[in-house]
């Protein structure tokens, strides 16, 4: 129960703060009986799985470049060897965001459309960092016995279901308002995160006082909302933390808003995603900045309208040639409109520009296998990103894809097994290493190989139960 329970368990941020320089606690490892680490990886990467399952994480490697190369900034002051941290945007239009165990920190594309900076999504992220890296999970773990079940229920259905609504009617019904403790660890969890945040922001020098206009910001959003969740939180959710965050804001030394550009294409491009009517954002266009003929151009992308898409992107590409956004939207344009070679040729010398650049080579290599041309060139990109892209299932598939062109039976079962298990289908995940092992094309230290393979999948993730005497399968 206690797994399942983490499993769904997601930490949703808001923001307070105590005094006005911290040092990040030293807590050691308190509640490793509860939750080892290991489990916290197995549990965090199946939640993480069980995301791509449906669909709900955003594998456009220009975005998962952007929140990692943030994310980065803010963990690399936790001094947490113990973890590694995966940012990722979710496919989603609720204002939201979440942590589950293991370090897999989800940001939903509405929160990042409602931010006005770079600062404001940094300081989000900086908080659930800090539920992460305070084991926050592990802790309502501990306290279960004492914690009522259905309100941990009902935060976590409703919180994961980016319908906060839920968990305020949950507790509601199942306890009414005598949870006193149940609401006390949720507050502290977020006092003590809150701290740790804000210490991270100012390690990473990102402005403080932007977290506070970030709040101003979602507390006229949803008023009705937001002062549901403060009355059961024991205090108001957003008056007394903004005045908090202020205080602590002062002092700051030219602190960041925008470290580049990034933020503002990121935003455009996660706002045509999540455009329903795509004729209607055209119209509302008026205005000829860079980033409204960018948003232009891919919306007439949606509209498969590419010979409008090119001209636009062309004048851009013009006026800014080393704009990574605009030189990749220009040249995936020219390859959807059959102008195959134009379009690999601007993003080779993009590559040459920015040679140590995660997404260019996936885009470049991706453009390469879709059309036949050079798949040395294509697999040596591939590689070159790997330890980058290896949860990304679409660098899994084209990589399984150029080893099936190359009749590389082995190495295409490997990354086809991977891309089935980061989806969390580990039936067709193990079904792929079993025809890799029954193949005549695949020798016997490679058969050795997939079987092993085959062996740790089952063990870590479909664990069989075991006789008590003779062989087992997992020990």
């Amino acid at each position: 129960m206690r797994k399942l329970l983490l499993f769904l368990f997601i930490l949703f941020f808001s923001f307070t703060s105590l005094s006005d320089e911290t040092e990040l606690p030293n807590i050691g490892d308190p509640l490793g009986k509860v939750l080892s680490l290991e489990d916290e990886k197995i549990i965090g990467f199946s939640s993480y799985r069980r995301l791509q399952k449906y669909n709900l994480i955003n594998n456009d490697p220009l975005i998962n470049s952007y929140i990692k190369y943030l994310g980065n900034i803010l963990t690399r002051h936790t001094l947490d060897a113990r973890r590694q941290y995966t940012f990722f945007v979710t496919k989603s239009n609720q204002i939201n965001a979440f942590a589950v165990p293991g370090g897999y920190i989800g940001i939903n594309s509405g929160l990042i459309s409602l931010t006005q900076n770079e600062s404001q999504l940094a300081g989000v992220l900086a908080h659930e960092t800090a539920h992460v890296n305070l084991r926050h999970s592990a802790e309502m773990l501990a306290n279960t016995s004492r914690l009522s079940f259905p309100i941990i229920v009902g935060v976590i259905a409703g919180i994961f279901s980016g319908n906060p609504q839920a968990s305020i009617a949950a507790m509601q019904s199942g306890l009414g308002l005598s949870s006193q403790l149940n609401i006390n660890l949720i507050r502290s969890n977020e006092i003590e995160a809150d701290e740790f945040a804000i210490s991270l922001m100012k390690k990473s020098n990102f402005s403080v006082s932007e977290m506070a206009n970030f709040f101003e910001l979602m507390q006229s959003a949803t008023p009705k909302l937001e002062t549901s969740l403060a009355y059961f939180m024991t205090h108001p959710l957003y008056e007394n933390r903004i005045a908090r965050i202020r205080s602590r804001s002062t002092h700051q030394h030219q602190p960041i808003v925008n470290s580049t550009n990034d933020y503002n294409f990121i935003k455009v491009i996660l706002d045509v995603n999540d455009t329903t009517d795509v004729q209607s954002k055209i119209s509302y266009i008026k205005d000829t900045n860079i980033y409204n003929m960018y948003k232009k151009a891919l919306l007439l992308n949606r509209q498969s309208n590419f010979k409008e898409s090119i001209k636009i992107l062309k004048r851009l590409y013009d006026e800014n040639p080393y704009n990574i956004y605009i030189a990749i939207s220009y040249a995936k344009t020219l390859i959807k409109n059959k102008s195959i070679d134009e379009g690999i040729n601007i993003l080779e010398k993009l590559k040459n520009i920015y040679p140590l650049n995660n997404s260019i080579p996936f885009y470049l290599a991706e453009a390469l296998i879709e059309n036949d041309k050079n798949l040395e060139l294509a697999l040596t990109l591939m590689k070159s990103i790997e330890n980058n892209q290896k949860y990304n299932p679409n660098y899994l598939r084209l990589v399984s894809k150029i080893y099936v062109k190359k009749n590389d039976i082995y190495h295409s079962k490997l990354y086809l097994s991977d891309y089935y298990l980061v989806l969390d289908n580990i039936k067709l995940s193990l079904q792929v290493l079993d025809e890799g092992i029954n193949s005549y094309h695949v020798n016997n230290t490679e058969k050795n190989y997939l079987s092993d393979k085959k062996r740790l999948i089952i063990c870590t993730y479909r664990r069989p139960l075991e006789p008590i005497f003779g062989e087992k399968t997992c020990n």
